[in-house]
């Protein structure tokens, strides 16, 4: 009977988890930059999951080669050395454009559209940092209603998004690696939390 019971619990275990990924389902796109013509670096290298009130996101690229790619310069971008070092920082920000028909283009949305537009009702969200010491660089993180929001003074919030009654599942998403040049010890944390560069020097992921 006790084994009974205990495969009735695993099966039943197996059944829930099973419909929670049907029902939030990771969606995967390719890793393409630095910019919007650049090369993808990464397919399906990027994931979300988007929940009712955030989204986890999660990127695996090959690390970029020092010295091989655009940097971010120092003196406009306070949280990039502005060169290349060992390691080198990197940065995970998740866009979210909650109202995508009042883009410039509709459903194809940039930067402009979050910083000059509140119409779009959008948000940009740091999702992590990481040091990138080998190979692949691996960055992960979530945003949630509580998250705050980078991009001016139209960004919104998720929570601000989801009062006005928008919702993360019809949002456009694009997911950014930005870089912060060589670790520069008197810019942490910053120099992993806060935005630099645009989306020349970005690798990117869409989600439309």
């Amino acid at each position: 009977m006790r084994r009974l019971v205990t495969v009735i619990a695993v099966a039943a275990l197996v059944a829930s988890t099973a419909a929670t990924a049907a029902a939030n389902p990771w969606e995967t796109e390719d890793i393409f930059g630095q910019g919007m013509g650049g090369p993808t670096v990464a397919v399906d290298g990027a994931k979300i999951n988007r929940g009712a009130s955030g989204i986890s996101a999660s990127v695996t690229m090959p690390t970029p080669e020092p010295g091989t790619y655009m940097y971010p310069n120092s003196t406009m971008w306070p949280t990039s050395s502005g060169e290349e070092g060992h390691p080198e920082a990197f940065s995970l920000w998740v866009f979210l454009f909650f109202n995508p028909e009042e883009c410039a283009v509709p459903s194809s949305c940039g930067p402009a559209d979050l910083i000059m537009d509140p119409d779009v009702v959008a948000g940009a969200f740091n999702a992590g940092g990481h040091l990138a010491a080998g190979p692949t660089l691996t960055i992960s993180g979530r945003i949630t209603e509580k998250t705050p929001s980078f991009g001016g003074a139209n960004a919104e919030t998720i929570g601000e998004a989801l009062a006005d009654g928008y919702s993360v599942a019809d949002a456009e998403v694009h997911i950014a690696v930005a870089p912060h040049g060589g670790l520069a010890p008197e810019l942490l944390p910053a120099q992993l939390t806060t935005p630099v560069g645009t989306p020349a020097f970005w690798w990117l992921a869409l989600y439309k």
